[in-house]
């Protein structure tokens, strides 16, 4: 079977929740979304320098649910359209993984969605500044994961990174790509 077919996804997300779990979280939900080509691929963006927070950061298309979104799916459908362009109706959503907790006091639902890979991307420039992608072999090898500790709420926590041509990949997007590949193992 092929593990990037939309029918295994569909069946194999939902691993445990990561991160710390803080009380009186925000909701958020973020789209990993797969790149429907031969190889495929996940996008990626790089937060603006002038944001208030996680500037300059690493990111998986995606954001706060609004009191309009009426679930998580469309609220990271709708922050993929606002962010890169991504229409919502190209995107063929596959599977949600279980949340992932912030310091920042965000539950971050991420939602795995299959879309098209040559869609014309449209920068919102005051929340990106850079679109990329990775190829999801790269993601769902467990063995190009590194763990390194930071300090968070005063505590010492360890977190995931995934180096990859020069971007470095960590935090929640990291702890959300090493869930993926944990499930697909």
């Amino acid at each position: 079977m092929n593990p990037f077919a939309p029918e295994f996804l569909l069946r194999s997300l939902a691993p445990a929740s990561r991160g710390i779990e803080l009380s009186n979280a925000r909701e958020a939900a973020v789209l990993v979304a797969i790149l429907d080509k031969p190889e495929p691929s996940v996008l990626l963006t790089r937060r603006t320098q002038t944001l208030r927070s996680h500037s300059g950061q690493i990111a998986l298309p995606g954001g706060r649910v609004d009191d309009t979104d009426p679930s998580h799916t469309h609220a990271a459908l709708r922050e993929a359209w606002e962010e890169v362009g991504l229409p919502p109706a190209d995107v063929i959503p596959l599977g949600q993984l279980n949340p992932f907790f912030t310091v920042s006091r965000y539950r971050i639902t991420p939602i795995v969605g299959l879309a098209p890979a040559d869609f014309p991307w449209q920068l919102s420039i005051d929340e990106v500044d850079a679109v990329f992608e990775v190829p999801l072999a790269v993601v769902l090898n467990l063995n190009n994961y590194h763990q390194m500790q930071v300090n968070r709420l005063g505590q010492p926590h360890s977190v995931y990174f995934l180096p990859w041509q020069g971007w470095f990949i960590w935090g929640a997007t990291a702890g959300i790509f090493h869930d993926l590949a944990l499930h697909m193992a």
